[in-house]
């Protein structure tokens, strides 16, 4: 009877351990499930930050490309601006000039309208004395 009695410790021992086990496994299967869940989780929230970088870098390109053209654009511009700048100023030297030029032509005309007036005077005045002389 002993070694009945000792075999059925030792049977209840290992259904002890064999229900210990078990739930040792269903603990750890239950951990599994909950790991693989994270990393679930995780690879949702990697793959989703992966494409917010892909759609950031493209939208830096653009942004980049853009500021290309605006750089170009504005190479453009100033270089149209430097070339206007230019025929403004020669525009200008030429209206002085012009200006001078006629200032000194209108001296001129005056100065030919007075000698025009003194011709005339002496000219009736010549004329008086023909007459006088004649008479």
């Amino acid at each position: 009877m002993t070694t009945n009695m000792q075999q059925g410790t030792i049977l209840d021992v290992l259904k002890k351990k064999m229900r210990q086990t078990k739930e040792e496994m269903e603990k750890y299967k239950d951990e599994c499930e909950e790991y693989h869940k994270r990393l679930q989780v995780e690879i949702m929230r990697r793959e989703e930050a992966e494409s917010e970088v892909a759609a950031l870098n493209r939208r830096i390109q653009l942004l980049e490309e853009d500021l290309e053209r605006s750089e170009e654009r504005l190479a453009t511009a100033t270089a149209k601006l430097a070339e206007a700048s230019q025929a403004a100023d020669e525009s200008e030297r030429i209206r002085k000039a012009l200006e001078n030029r006629t200032n000194m032509e209108d001296d001129r005309v005056a100065i030919l309208e007075a000698q025009l007036s003194q011709a005339k005077l002496i000219a009736e005045e010549s004329d008086k004395k023909y007459e006088e002389v004649k008479a």
